[in-house]
């Protein structure tokens, strides 16, 4: 069975990719975006995927997750600090736009 090819990119580049190239965290990013900051029950309310699926709490959390550790989503209490708050999060689209989308496209032109 074939493996996986794991270029080893830059972490800035390897954030980019983790973002632009995933359809849901695309779509919570456009829904942040739109409705300002949202809590998961908004978020998961928002969204419907292809097929007029929704996405699930966990799975939710999970995209969430990456998206905050990439810098493209902010939440207004910190990771270890949010047991029984309602968390609001933000889609922080200048990261997006004036970092991770340079060094992605610096990447590809060898710089």
């Amino acid at each position: 069975m074939p493996r996986l090819i794991q270029p080893n990119h830059p972490q800035e580049v390897e954030a980019a990719i983790e973002v632009l190239g995933n359809r849901a965290h695309a779509a919570i990013l456009r829904y942040l975006h739109q409705n300002g900051p949202c809590t998961t029950g908004e978020i998961l309310k928002g969204i419907v995927l292809d097929d007029n699926r929704k996405l699930t709490r966990p799975s939710l959390q999970h995209h969430l997750e990456a998206l905050e550790a990439s810098g493209a989503v902010t939440a207004d209490f910190p990771a270890g600090q949010r047991h029984g708050k309602r968390v609001k999060y933000e889609a922080n689209i200048d990261a997006v736009e004036f970092e991770m989308l340079p060094a992605y496209v610096n990447y590809l032109r060898g710089k």
